[in-house]
């Protein structure tokens, strides 16, 4: 490893905050097109004649699944392809996506296109996360991270509040007779956010870059795969069965590989046929919301949500399996506690905030008696704490790693801890004022893991890996988060008939999270001091 950077290659300053700047408005994007379906609800349940069950499936968990599992195949385009291109054709799928929907006449198409919206999205963090990597050195890339990661809230702001505006004029403006081209409002909505990502991802093509893959770390890069969609297309085929197994069964070497495959597959399917009568069971007929029937048989949510996690589950497990065959450098350096840690930290900080988010309006209305004008104020105050958090967690965290090696863990478990406090007294306060006051304090307070836990998990790996690990760390925050919070909150709440209660139970995260973070303070600075030494021992030729 050589600490040489050719400065020649090196980025300028100026054009390094440009490509930042670009992939905040990209991620906002990611997120405006991913959320829009909260504000559009109403209107979506009226035309369109849906149920609760299924806004909520177009919501989390069907997106969720084809975000999370995509992520993987297609975190290769990030580890062996331009990185520029895998953003810009991203951005321009799921914006294409979120435009189609605008057209959708049934569950059916509007849930295709919200799969479409998905796996568009996948592609998008591994590429940034590892394009951010070697735009900025090593000491800034936690709040390199944070401005990029504020793009969420800028994201979830503009979708409550540019959403509601948008279907608000229409519809105050337009009469089914006068409307143009004939569109409803929540019609317009979707085109109004889906057209200009379009011309975002022209914007990314041809003005951003590609850097040298490594510079700032001294390594030497390697070059593109000279088959990147079919190196996709094999990474697919060992998460998916029955694919998956035809994989493990020709390597003859470990039969107990198979063995665990098959027997995870069996485990997945009779766990989540065990969840599905478990939470039935605990709902009455009038909040099981059936959603349709195969051979007699009622399909209700709980069987398409326990069915999803089944799948995630196994595919995730079958995945990280293969690469051990493929890649035993990747598998060492990602396949350790350390690096399971800082990823389950993720996903269980993600379960709270997803799990509070999609209620938080409702909440508000049922508890304080506020009308649809509160949506703004609530968009308002997530864009702005949750940015800020974004940032000042990433920063705060990188002044403190110079201070300790492990500055970064501390700022994520002092901003947890506290988020936890404000959180409980934000959903016991009887005063409107002082629960706005506290949301933003909760939301600031609570966004401020993402940034060092993420760039955390970049320094474990070489950078030849940090797509994959991106998509790996990303896995947990989207199935346990997406993909878990807001339903088991709902499912909660319908079994209670308590919100409140529902919402308050997401604190049971936090001890957990706060246990981990607490191991973590020993661990992450050994494992980042050998990280070469690990490569090399498992047969990675740096």
């Amino acid at each position: 490893m050589s600490s040489d950077i050719d400065q020649a290659k090196a980025p300028g300053r100026i054009y390094s905050y440009y490509v930042l700047s670009l992939l905040v408005v990209f991620y906002a994007f990611n997120f405006l097109d991913r959320q829009i379906i909260t504000i559009l609800a109403p209107s979506l349940k009226t035309d369109l004649n849906l149920s609760d069950a299924q806004i909520g499936l177009l919501f989390g968990t069907a997106f969720a699944l084809f975000y999370a599992l995509f992520g993987i195949p297609l975190a290769k385009l990030a580890d062996g392809w331009n990185r520029v291109k895998t953003i810009s054709l991203g951005l321009s799928l799921w914006s294409a996506m979120t435009a189609v929907s605008g057209f959708a006449g049934n569950f059916a198409q509007l849930g295709a296109a919200r799969i479409g919206v998905g796996i568009g999205e996948a592609s998008a963090s591994p590429a940034a996360y590892s394009l951010i990597q070697d735009y900025f050195p090593k000491r800034q890339r936690a709040t390199a991270l944070a401005f990029y990661s504020s793009g969420i809230y800028v994201g979830v702001g503009a979708s409550l509040i540019f959403g509601g505006a948008v279907i608000g004029y229409w519809d105050s403006n337009f009469t089914p007779e006068t409307r143009p081209f004939g569109l409803a409002g929540w019609q317009a909505t979707f085109l109004a956010f889906g057209v200009p990502g379009l011309l975002l991802a022209l914007l990314v093509r041809f003005t951003v870059r590609e850097p040298v893959r490594g510079l700032f770390d001294g390594i030497k890069s390697i070059k593109e795969a000279p088959h990147p969609f079919k190196d996709v297309a094999r990474e697919m085929a060992t998460m998916f069965p029955p694919f998956s197994i035809i994989n493990l069964a020709k390597v003859k070497n470990d039969r107990s590989a198979l063995h665990r495959n098959i027997l995870v597959l069996g485990a997945s399917i009779a766990f989540a046929i065990l969840l599905v009568f478990w939470t039935d069971g605990l709902l009455a007929e009038g909040k099981k919301a059936p959603i349709g029937s195969i051979g007699g048989i009622t399909i209700t949510t709980n069987v398409v949500q326990w069915t999803a996690m089944a799948i995630g589950v196994y595919c995730s497990f079958s995945w990280l399996q293969s690469i051990r065959n493929r890649d035993l450098p990747a598998a060492k350096l990602i396949g350790n506690k350390s690096f399971a840690m800082l990823s389950l930290v993720g996903g269980l900080a993600s379960f709270a905030s997803y799990g509070l988010s999609p209620f938080i309006f409702l909440y508000s209305s049922q508890t304080f008696g506020v009308g649809p004008e509160s949506a703004i104020t609530l968009g308002w105050i997530l864009a702005i704490s949750g940015g800020l958090g974004t940032i000042f967690g990433g920063a705060l965290s990188d002044r403190a790693k110079k201070i300790n090696a492990s500055g970064r863990v501390y700022v994520v478990f002092f901003a947890l801890g506290f988020s936890a406090i404000a959180t409980y007294f934000q959903l016991t306060t009887e005063n409107l004022t002082l629960f706005y006051v506290l949301l933003g304090a909760s939301n600031f307070l609570q966004i401020m893991w993402l940034a060092p836990i993420a760039a955390t998990t970049q320094d474990l790996v070489l950078p030849r890996m940090r797509g994959t690990a991106a998509a790996i760390f990303l896995l947990g925050t989207n199935i346990i988060g997406l993909g878990m919070g807001p339903y088991v909150v709902g499912l909660i709440s319908d079994v209670t008939g308590d919100l409140r209660f529902a919402m308050l139970s997401v604190l049971g995260m936090f001890p957990i999270i706060l246990l981990l973070l607490i191991l973590l303070i020993k661990r992450v600075p050994e494992m980042e001091r050998t990280v070469l030494e690990r490569a090399r021992a498992a047969g990675e030729a740096v």
